[in-house]
């Protein structure tokens, strides 16, 4: 007598045999995904290894073709010589007045001379003029008191400067190497300057001499970002951004203890923030 198999029994047998064949496919594809993406993560790795021991690049090109030196700082770091160099030519933009501005060069790399006529500023008496030199070099300092060191400033500046009789020029005899104040993190130096500014009227040879001895504190601070596309609005845009690209800010100038001065030029933040007292008027009672 021969034992016959029931359907039913056959339709669970193949049942069960088509769960093995899916749980071994499942098993097997997730091992070759597996090693795919353990031999992914060596590659990986490898390339890790290869930054951390590539020297790092110490030349950068910029857009116009210039080519710098880099170095890895921290965000408030800056080298001694930045913050030297930042300094000295801030004030001798401010400082150093005439009625020329800078050569403008067209687009064939001709370069021709344009006259100043000088920016309006708002005095207690009145406007006044200052050169437009001057008036960027302003955005160096804090905009806490940049207005009122622009408006100081342009009370200093003759008026002859403007007609071509007078000129000015900021020359320095000793500037010292930047002190750091506090921790590198804060981002903080202190700069002494002794200088003199040499006024000269034309024709005559007439020069006078003004003490310029000052501290300066200057702080670290974000680099403004580049236009959309690099392109600058105007070449006063321009001016201001290359003198704000060294990521600084002069946050305080005031006489130097125990120096003759007479340049009467002294800001910081902590003044600024200060109220202002009303003056009380000595024929009232």
């Amino acid at each position: 007598m021969v034992d016959t198999i029931k359907p039913s029994k056959i339709t669970r047998l193949r049942a069960e045999k088509g769960g093995k064949d899916f749980v071994a496919f499942v098993a097997l594809a997730s091992l070759v995904v597996g090693g795919i993406s353990l031999f992914f993560q060596f590659l990986l790795m490898l390339g890790y290894f290869g930054i951390a021991n590539k020297p790092a690049p110490t030349l950068v090109q910029l857009s116009n073709g210039q080519a710098i030196k880099v170095g890895m700082m921290g965000n408030k770091e800056r080298s001694l010589e930045v913050v030297q160099r930042f300094v000295t030519d801030s004030l001798i933009l401010l400082m150093s007045w005439s009625n020329s501005l800078p050569p403008q060069v067209d687009a064939n790399g001709n370069a021709s001379l344009a006259t100043d006529p000088g920016i309006k500023v708002k005095v207690e008496r009145g406007e006044k003029l200052m050169t437009t030199s001057a008036f960027q070099a302003s955005f160096t300092f804090s905009e806490k008191f940049r207005d009122e060191l622009v408006k100081l400033v342009a009370e200093m500046t003759p008026d002859g400067v403007f007609t071509g009789q007078i000129t000015t020029a900021l020359v320095f005899e000793a500037v010292t190497v930047p002190e750091l104040m506090g921790d590198k993190k804060d981002g903080r130096w202190k700069i002494l300057v002794v200088g003199t500014l040499v006024q000269s009227t034309v024709g005559t040879g007439e020069t006078t001499r003004i003490p310029f001895n000052k501290e300066v504190i200057v702080k670290a601070v974000d680099t403004p970002p580049l236009p959309e596309g690099g392109k600058f609005s105007s070449p006063f845009e321009s001016a201001i951004y290359n003198i704000r690209q060294a990521g600084l800010e002069i946050v305080a100038m005031k006489d130097l203890e125990g120096s003759s001065t007479s340049s009467k030029l002294s800001v910081s933040e902590e003044k600024s923030d200060k109220p202002q007292k009303k003056r009380n008027n000595k024929n009232q009672e």
